[in-house]
């Protein structure tokens, strides 16, 4: 039976909650609020994005790695059991990451924009840094997703312990490439 276009249509009721308060909740607030203490911290942004910091990227990057390279050598085989593609594509995003974070680095030292100075001083330094992170984090969360895959489909430790270890990747990542583009943006401050 075709629906005639200006019939109202009809969907059952839902059930309404009973009158009164809703049930409580914690409030996200504090939360919210320690992480905005925390930011406070770094009034130069720039003094975040370091040679130290760059490299505690690449070794978590590389710890993930070597936990996705024991899983793709166990379940990658084509035609295998479960999802051999799940193995290797985590392998290879993080190769793909890694392979970012290592060029980043030796771009940084050769232009001399780190390593002797102690941070990224300059925009070019720092809108670089924040561009390949960005570019860094999309790998890691294409390796997080198929390592978690991985480890479904195959009772595999070491892809859930990639899964483990990209995730704090990211959680050192995504604050080197904020901080890289505050960096950049403070550099043609201030700002009205």
């Amino acid at each position: 039976m075709k629906r005639n276009p200006t019939e109202a249509t009809e969907f059952p009721l839902l059930p309404q909650p009973a009158a009164g308060m809703p049930p409580a909740r914690p409030h996200p607030a504090p939360r919210k609020q320690q992480h905005a203490q925390a930011r406070a911290v770094a009034a130069n942004p720039c003094e975040s994005v370091t040679s130290a910091a760059i490299q505690a990227v690449i070794d978590k990057i590389i710890e993930s790695r070597n936990k996705a390279e024991s899983d793709a050598a166990a379940h990658g085989a084509e035609g295998g059991p479960g999802y051999p593609l799940a193995a290797t594509a985590n392998l290879d995003y993080l190769t793909l990451a890694r392979d970012t974070m290592l060029n980043l680095h030796s771009w940084l030292q050769v232009a001399e924009v780190i390593d002797p100075p102690p941070f990224v001083t300059n925009a070019s330094g720092s809108y670089n840094v924040h561009s390949y992170v960005r570019e860094t984090v999309i790998y890691l969360h294409y390796a997080r997703h198929w390592c978690g895959i991985s480890a479904a489909y195959h009772a595999s430790a070491d892809a859930r312990d990639s899964f483990e270890l990209t995730t704090q990747a990211l959680e050192l990542i995504e604050p080197l490439g904020a901080e890289a583009g505050r960096c950049y943006m403070e550099s043609y401050g201030p700002f009205h």
